[in-house]
């Protein structure tokens, strides 16, 4: 009987071989069939809870959205049309999260409906107050001497024109942020606390403001400043909202709303309702709240702009260091992490720490329960707007006149 050889390995060889192929293929498309099985039910999880997140973060966003202030409310309730494009959907989406600020920078209004483009600058009209450009005196009175020449008592600061919040930044426009993975998009953070990102916790260890639960404010404080949140945290928020801190001399101008003199340093209000103090214009010790206030209370304090509390209920972070626009006749030497507090709080005892003049400062991370803060934005930042001018209506301008009689 003869033996058949192909290529030197017999026909036995090749029966052997073949099935020994047949088994490894076998074994190869069982593995990637199980491999494939199990991505497919991974990624089919994942999708799960992507959508039960997104639904119950929407939820919550929701929940809370209806318990701000009246001008936010109107703008903020307002139900998506299923029909429109993306663009539009995600247009909707941040004007009910305050981001409306981000729809009215030229690099995005192009591509926006002009129906939305209204109603984001009607809430911008709503929200923040316009300061226009002008000097104004930082560093005024913080010197101990009496006899001090005036040139050296402040510096004159020439400030652009931009928009600053009418209120303080709320805990529930801060569960916005909180809700939109704040804490967890990087790019909003300065890169140097981004190792401690995890540390800002609430009470339950939760990322979140200091005294916060389990995610979300107490009860009852929606409409009141958010606080126990350092410098880091409030930059971030007004990086993902499209704004930014004020410098300390747009805080201080916003306040005192200094009337310009020709040839002379100008005229600027101690408070800002004017020269003499008023306790029951401010939330500081003296008004016996103990705690902070919702932020559209003690109407009668507000800045002739129309910026509510700046003096009182909580101090509030501005993008400058301490000391940084102190007078030159008598320079500190700080840590260069105090960042600077302005405006007073509840605990507030003294009236001279309670004025558009006095400058306080603080760590970078500290998370207090009586510093909050507030946001700006550049004039230059938004597209012209030709109902708004930056310039003073005739309102403003009688009640510098008025100021400048009582003082000169």
């Amino acid at each position: 009987m003869k033996r058949y050889v192909v290529g030197g390995v017999g026909v036995a060889g090749l029966v052997v071989l073949g099935g020994l192929a047949w088994l490894f293929n076998s074994l190869v498309l069982a593995w990637a069939t199980t491999l494939f099985v199990v991505a497919l039910i991974a990624g089919t999880a994942f999708y799960r809870k992507f959508r039960q997140r997104f639904a119950t973060s929407s939820s919550h966003t929701t929940s809370h959205s209806t318990a701000t202030k009246p001008a936010v409310e109107s703008h903020a309730t307002d139900d998506v049309d299923p029909g429109v494009d993306d663009s539009q959907d995600l247009a909707e989406l941040m004007l009910k999260q305050g981001r409306y600020t981000l729809l009215l920078r030229p690099q995005i209004a192009e591509s926006i409906p002009s129906q939305v483009l209204t109603r984001a600058q009607q809430m911008l009209d709503d929200e923040m107050t316009l300061v226009p450009s002008g000097e104004t005196i930082v560093g005024k009175g913080m010197n101990d001497s009496a006899d001090l020449p005036e040139h050296l008592d402040g510096r004159v600061v020439h400030v652009e024109g931009f928009y600053l919040d009418r209120y303080q930044v709320t805990n529930d426009q801060f569960q916005r942020f909180v809700d939109a993975g704040g804490y967890e998009q990087l790019a909003l953070w300065d890169p140097e606390i981004v190792p401690a990102i995890l540390e800002f916790v609430d009470s339950t260890g939760i990322s979140g403001p200091r005294y916060w639960k389990n995610g979300t404010y107490l009860s009852g404080q929606a409409n009141h400043p958010v606080v126990g949140v350092c410098w880091y945290e409030a930059a971030a928020y007004a990086r993902w909202v499209g704004k930014r801190l004020p410098t300390d001399p747009e805080w201080v101008k916003s306040g005192s709303w200094p009337v310009p003199l020709p040839g002379a340093r100008p005229i600027q209000r101690k408070f800002p309702w004017g020269e003499a103090f008023d306790q029951n214009k401010t939330n500081l010790w003296g008004s016996g709240r103990g705690g902070t206030a919702p932020v559209d209370e003690f109407t009668d304090g507000m800045s002739v702009g129309g910026a509510h509390q700046l003096i009182g209920n909580v101090w509030e972070w501005t993008s400058s260091r301490f000391g940084a626009w102190q007078s030159g006749a008598n320079p500190l030497v700080l840590d260069a992490s105090m960042r600077s507090v302005r405006g007073g709080a509840f605990d507030t005892y003294f009236e001279a720490q309670a004025s558009c003049d006095f400058q306080s400062g603080d760590k970078a991370v500290a998370r207090k329960r009586n510093i909050g803060f507030r946001c700006a934005i550049g004039l230059c930042d938004l597209i012209p707007d030709e109902s708004m001018q930056a310039e003073e209506t005739p309102a403003q301008v009688e009640t510098h006149e008025e100021f400048a009689e009582v003082t000169q």
